[in-house]
């Protein structure tokens, strides 16, 4: 793990491996880099892979406050620093959310998007929904206990997903303190339905997701792409809220032809 310096009171935590394009993991809220531990293994066989833990997160600095442009900025900067012209972006839950904004305001920097349990909203909602639809099993819990009483109906492959946060407790576990931060910047995150700005520009997009996946907002994207053919999407059978843990062969799959054809696309 290395730091770079964003400004004077700010550090991100990344890790670089691999050769080849450079391919960047965003993770989601509350998580840190080690979610990507085994995709990155994976994609380093072909790829330059860059994963770091977003502004908040992990070992990068915990501001008091901060929102949607600082992870933004705090990308560019990271890009910049790396020296990394153009790259694909993979981002997860609230790490999508930054990576299609980021391709919004940087463009020419992005080869392609896969956006995984991605809504066009800033994911409040469903967490939300689905405590108020199992208030009386969570009654008196705190945020992260009732997350643990939820699991079972936020994730499909319990076994895996199990594992998956395990490793990223080990890693580094997240304050209440900074989870409450890093929610709040949430907020600032754009939610969508159909108003005819969802996409800017000639960036490819995949959107995978779980079909059993609460937090996403399922009948907003069918709405949304009804009217935007342009963007790919992906709906993993066997997922909840983590496909590409779930099924994670079928999130290679899937990922390799997105990117395949994205190339014939540009020759």
């Amino acid at each position: 793990m290395n730091k770079i310096s964003i400004d004077n009171d700010n550090e991100i935590a990344y890790t670089r491996e691999g050769q080849g394009v450079p391919v960047i993991l965003i993770h989601a809220l509350d998580g840190n880099m080690a979610a990507f531990i085994n995709l990155k293994d994976e994609l380093k066989e072909h790829y330059e892979v860059i994963t770091y833990d977003v502004r908040g997160h992990g070992y990068s600095s915990k501001p008091v406050a901060y929102d949607l442009t600082d992870h933004i900025n705090d990308l560019a900067v990271l890009l910049e620093r790396l020296g990394i012209a153009h790259v694909h972006i993979i981002g997860h839950e609230m790490g999508s959310v930054i990576a299609k904004t980021f391709a919004e305001c940087y463009e020419e920097k992005v080869l392609s998007l896969t956006l995984i349990s991605f809504d066009f909203t800033n994911g409040t909602h469903g967490i939300n929904k689905l405590m108020f639809e199992h208030q009386d099993e969570i009654v008196g819990f705190d945020k992260a206990e009732a997350l643990i009483v939820l699991f079972p109906y936020i994730y499909k492959s319990k076994e895996s997903a199990r594992k998956w946060l395990q490793e990223q407790r080990i890693y580094a576990r997240q304050k209440d303190e900074c989870s409450a931060i890093a929610n709040r910047a949430l907020m600032s995150f754009p939610t969508h339905h159909d108003d005819g700005n969802i996409k800017s520009g000639n960036v490819p997009i995949l959107i995978i997701n779980g079909k059993c996946d609460p937090l996403v907002n399922h009948n907003n994207v069918k709405a949304i792409l009804a009217t935007h053919t342009d963007i790919n999407l992906n709906i993993f059978n066997e997922s909840g809220h983590a496909p590409h843990i779930e099924e994670p062969m079928h999130f290679k799959n899937a990922f390799n032809i997105f990117i395949n054809a994205t190339k014939l696309n540009h020759s």
